[in-house]
């Protein structure tokens, strides 16, 4: 996808695989931007490679402070936190390693919790995709990373990664209770904050109606693994490597989200963790 850039307010947006802001010296994000850059500091979202990825290159092209939510700063400064963690700590064979993991590692210099945010710049936590994300509001646009999933994102992935469906439940709240003109998703288009509060109920729907398939596939209680195929069966998700374990985070992330609403049991049985409806 070619770069586009538009401008909302006072506040440039360059839109590509993945969309990124520019106001007031603030990079909100990478990609490969060939215009030159007065950068102050480059504002990542999450400590995923396609949000980090240009960083280092910009950092020592421009001397701009790199600045990153302190929960996700470990996995910008070394990526292959994020690989092993989705491997259970082994490093996972590379076939099983999704590139959206991997990237150049970056120095962080700030954590945005101790930034000195000036003007209308202002951090908004919305973790649930990873611990640490954040989004960042410039001038009455909302740049959203990976907090929101549009129905065009929903409609090409029907599993999208989430380590924490509850906190992502809590940060889509967020967002419906922020004031702002424009939300910029980090993929897809730009909406309005009228839009935006129709994405946001698709969003709760959508991750409702997983947790309801899970529950109904326990009416019989099945291991881990069975319901991961079962699920991943049912969703008729792409079968491949990389997307399998992306599958699996998100997948527990469910269960987990289910277990602490009491709506499933776990035990260990033959070696095995099995799931059952709560009774």
């Amino acid at each position: 996808m070619r770069q586009k850039v538009i401008e909302l307010n006072d506040v440039k947006c360059i839109l590509g695989k993945t969309n990124v802001g520019l106001y007031e010296n603030h990079l909100i994000d990478t990609a490969v931007i060939d215009v030159p850059l007065d950068l102050k500091a480059i504002l990542i979202t999450h400590g995923h490679a396609d949000h980090f990825a240009w960083a280092s290159t910009l950092q020592k092209r421009t001397r701009a402070l790199v600045v990153a939510p302190k929960e996700d700063a470990f996995l910008i400064e070394l990526p292959e936190v994020n690989v092993r963690g989705m491997f259970n700590w082994a490093r996972p064979p590379v076939e099983m390693t999704t590139r959206f993991f991997l990237g150049e590692p970056c120095r962080v210099d700030r954590y945005t919790e101790e930034y000195p945010f000036e003007g209308t710049i202002a951090p908004l936590p919305l973790p649930g995709h990873t611990m640490g994300h954040t989004g960042y509001l410039c001038d009455g646009v909302l740049f959203a990373g990976d907090a929101l999933y549009s129905k065009a994102v929903w409609e090409r992935h029907k599993l999208p990664y989430s380590i924490d469906v509850e906190l992502t439940r809590r940060s889509l709240d967020a967002i419906e209770n922020t004031a702002f003109d424009w939300l910029v998703p980090s993929h897809g288009a730009v909406m309005s904050k009228d839009e935006s509060v129709g994405q946001i109920a698709l969003h709760l729907e959508h991750l409702a109606q997983i947790d309801d398939m899970i529950l109904r596939l326990l009416k019989n209680p099945l291991s881990t693994e069975e319901l991961i195929y079962a699920v991943l069966k049912e969703l008729n998700v792409q079968d491949n490597l990389a997307q399998y374990w992306l599958s699996v985070t998100t997948i527990k992330g469910h269960l987990s989200g289910l277990a602490s609403t009491y709506k499933v049991a776990y035990d260990i049985m033959d070696h095995r963790v099995c799931w059952k409806l709560n009774e």
